[in-house]
């Protein structure tokens, strides 16, 4: 059941995810106006993705002090001074400075979601109603980079934050008028420190890195390779997107079918599938109709390997769930620039196909990992 509140955390991620992606589809356009190389504003980008990790580190379990609803009120608050600066923005180290501030509420407006999401769950419908919420992230595909294209070439790049930032003030408008108050489980500090002596926490970021880094090996070099192989424009790129984003929401109808399995069972035959995905592309992916299929089928069993993920981590000691989901987040924004780094090789020596065989590894050692005995419990 999707109750207000788990409705609204769902647009808040649209709107949080959407402003971390949007940079890329309007770079050019960034460019002409601001002047220097597109190169030079995925600076931008950069900055957004490691003030992010750096935030989500730091400040992300002041929430378990004060509590996830304020530390989201204050997160978004941050975002749209960012927006605006953004949109004012007269050159590019404005922008990179604006993109900056967006990072730091970013990296705690998420853990804080995240954390909200199960505590806001009606009992017993905790992974269904996390699920739920991740499904943000289509409407931030969806909407924030097939739609922040299209909306700046008909109303310049700008227009982009703006239409941002009255969405997040929209936003922020409902969570003043909503009680999001959930109970306070801290009973000390915690920080990354405590957050890294919870048993089971380091096979959990393992598994959220893995999962992360294949997927962004593979997400960052699709644009190249429908360039280069395919021989088509931003367009196909696009189509390829906007059919992972329906399959990861079109997941959330299958979540309430792995709930049911053993926890561990349910998270290797998410990365199993995975597994599957990657090679189908490295088969089939020169095609851009079965691109699109894989596409589909691509955002489905990411979306299950998420929830996996993120609903385990968010177990493992709900005193420290700020603290934990930040280091969730922090592994996250750090696969973004690792995807791009480390399969730079590959995609160099062989194509979007060795990033696919790379990112089968990643997510078939995470499966790996969800078979190991736990020590904690004694069971696989």
């Amino acid at each position: 059941m999707i109750t207000r509140p788990v409705a609204l955390l769902t647009l808040a991620i649209g709107i949080v995810g959407a402003n971390s992606m949007v940079l890329a589809p309007i770079t050019a356009a960034v460019a002409r106006d601001l002047g220097g190389a597109p190169a030079e504003i995925v600076q931008a980008a950069a900055a957004f993705g490691l003030a992010t990790a750096l935030s989500a580190l730091l400040l992300a379990p002041r929430g378990d002090a004060i509590g996830p609803d304020r530390a989201l009120r204050q997160a978004l608050v941050i975002l749209l001074a960012s927006l605006l600066a953004s949109v004012l923005a007269p050159s590019k180290w404005a922008l990179i400075g604006a993109q900056a501030l967006g990072g730091i509420g970013a990296g705690m407006a998420l853990p804080a979601i995240y954390s909200l999401a199960p505590q806001l769950a009606p009992k017993g419908e905790e992974k269904r109603t996390m699920g739920i919420v991740l499904s943000g992230w289509t409407l931030a595909l969806v909407g924030g980079v097939a739609g922040s294209g299209f909306l700046a070439e008909w109303a310049g790049w700008r227009s982009v934050y703006m239409v941002l930032g009255g969405a997040m003030a929209l936003i922020y408008l409902l969570i003043l008028r909503m009680d999001l108050r959930v109970e306070r489980l801290a009973q000390r500090p915690t920080s990354p420190v405590t957050a890294l002596r919870v048993p089971g926490i380091w096979r959990g970021l393992f598994a959220a890195g893995a999962l992360m880094l294949g997927f962004y090996g593979t997400y960052a070099f699709v644009g190249a390779h429908v360039a280069d192989r395919i021989g088509l424009g931003a367009a196909g790129a696009a189509y390829v997107t906007l059919f992972y984003g329906t399959g990861f929401g079109l997941s959330t109808f299958l979540d309430k079918y792995l709930d049911r399995l053993p926890q561990n069972r349910a998270g290797a035959l998410a990365f199993s599938g995975l597994a599957l995905v990657y090679l189908a592309q490295a088969i089939w992916g020169a095609d851009l109709a079965m691109l699109m299929g894989i596409a589909l089928a691509w955002g489905i069993v990411q979306h299950l390997g998420l929830n996996f993920v993120v609903s385990r981590l968010a177990e493992l000691d709900p005193a420290q769930r700020g603290a934990v989901l930040g280091l969730n987040s922090a592994v996250t924004y750090l696969a973004v620039t690792g995807g791009a780094l480390l399969f730079r090789l590959p995609y160099e020596a062989g194509g979007l196909m060795a990033c696919n065989l790379a990112s089968a590894v990643c997510v078939a050692l995470a499966a790996i990992e969800c078979l190991l005995p736990d020590r904690r419990t004694g069971t696989a």
